[in-house]
């Protein structure tokens, strides 16, 4: 019987790009699930951050299925990316590689920078067919990012670019003064234990079902209205420096919009300043006659609820 022969073939290639949008708008198509989705493919698994791990599935209809395996290794927001991956068809791993993906600066927008170094394995694949597939989905990104010019969520830094309206007039901002400091203000929006009592108009109630607060991490939960009607929510955070700010990408169902929380300390107190900005005047006169009200419910409850916090600290 001849026994099989196993060999590895080790290569490198470096695909370069040159994309019409900031390195924040393309990291954000990277970095953001729902994006990257839309020219790379759906993940099963997507959980972008250093030691979090990407799989995907995929292949032709009735044939043989490809898994994408990453573990991300490096990741600096709107610069540099590194991950290891393996790929497997079917139930044979055919390579093991380590991609690096660069975001330079140019007055164009920015370079980017794909570097694959490869083990291929048994013949299975080859470096020159891995360069072709991946420089098809380097160039289905950039037909998405044209496609695609509203609404850009980076793990570090959220964007509403290119629209011809006015922020100020897709904009929607509360403020109030709250006697804490900004450290126990911002325990209240980021322990769920805190957050679900308080969240939300008056008469409302939550339940949540996922609660990741990082950047790029997800937030379910139900809002169970007074009427008896439950409101379905999903939310990806975007920005988070604790105790200045956070910034929630809200993916509806209702409505879509960008929320900006600040932090602003006063003296000892803590100045909170609430924006949302949705993507269209249109969509933000919608929501405008009660959207206000609403957000000043959720400051008076928001009150209570760091009443009952502060009065547990001096007992």
């Amino acid at each position: 019987m001849r026994m099989k022969k196993h060999f590895a073939t080790h290569d490198t290639f470096v695909i370069e790009k040159v994309y019409n949008f900031t390195p924040e708008v393309v990291f954000a198509a990277w970095a953001d699930p729902e994006l990257k989705a839309k020219w790379f493919t759906e993940a099963e698994e997507f959980d972008f951050r250093v030691g979090g791990q990407e799989i995907n599935h995929g292949g032709p209809p009735g044939g043989p299925v490809y898994t994408f395996k990453a573990h991300y290794q490096e990741i600096i927001p709107d610069h540099r990316i590194v991950y290891s991956y393996t790929m497997d068809l079917d139930e044979t791993r055919i390579s093991v590689s380590v991609a690096t993906v660069e975001f330079k600066q140019i007055d164009e927008g920015t370079h980017l920078i794909f570097t694959e170094q490869g083990a291929f394995l048994d013949g299975h694949d080859t470096a020159a067919v891995r360069e072709h597939g991946t420089s098809i989905l380097l160039d289905q990104l950039g037909e998405q990012l044209k496609n695609n010019q509203e609404l850009r969520v980076s793990s570090g830094v959220s964007k509403i670019i290119n629209s011809p309206e006015p922020i100020s007039d897709r904009e929607i901002v509360n403020t109030r003064i709250f006697n804490v400091p900004r450290e126990i203000m911002f325990k209240a929006f980021s322990d769920p234990n805190h957050l679900e009592k308080w969240w939300g108009p008056e008469g409302f109630t939550n339940t949540f079902h996922e609660f990741d607060m990082r950047p790029n991490g997800i937030w379910r939960f139900i809002m169970h209205g007074p009427n008896g009607v439950d409101y379905e929510n999903k939310s990806i955070f975007s920005e988070i420096i604790e105790p200045e700010k956070i910034v929630i990408h809200h993916l509806g169902p209702i409505h879509e919009f960008l929320l900006t929380i600040t932090f602003a300390e006063k003296e000892g107190k803590t100045e909170l300043i609430w924006q949302m900005l949705h993507k269209s005047i249109n969509e933000c006169e919608k929501v405008r006659s009660f959207c206000y009200e609403a957000n000043e419910q959720n400051f008076d409850r928001l009150e209570a609820e760091l009443t009952k916090m502060v009065n547990g600290l001096q007992h």
